[in-house]
């Protein structure tokens, strides 16, 4: 059978293939896809990327007990095209104010300039 089995148990046919092969093939594929659960195991992994925002560098009161800081997002990341998540440094979920300033930089707030949180970019 012209059948090759990829690295998360998808069936692909291989060279021309007649269809007893493919018709078989793409409906375990169906069904896979079907059953998925998005658990980390059945499916490959997003890639994500994390950067610090370190509570070191809140910058001065911006008034009522605001602050900000300036983020550089990492190497091939434009603000635009990219979802960010913040997290506390206890690795929940967190919405602070998030403000573009260029293509690939933005400012995120806060109320307190004594906690660090984490983005991640995916």
């Amino acid at each position: 059978m012209p059948i090759s089995t990829l690295s998360k148990g998808y069936k692909k046919p291989t060279n021309p293939t007649t269809g007893d092969a493919w018709f078989p093939a793409m409906e375990e594929n169906i069904q896979r896809m079907n059953d998925h659960t998005h658990n980390g195991t059945d499916g490959a992994l997003i890639a994500v990327t994390t950067q610090d925002i370190l509570s070191a560098n809140w910058g001065s009161d911006l008034g009522g007990g605001f602050y900000r800081q300036l983020m550089t997002m990492p190497a091939g990341f434009q603000f635009d095209q990219t979802r960010i998540e913040v997290r506390s440094s206890g690795g929940e979920v967190i919405y602070p104010k998030v403000e573009r300033v260029s293509a690939t930089t933005y400012y995120v707030y806060s109320n307190d300039n004594t906690i660090s949180m984490k983005a991640l970019y995916g």
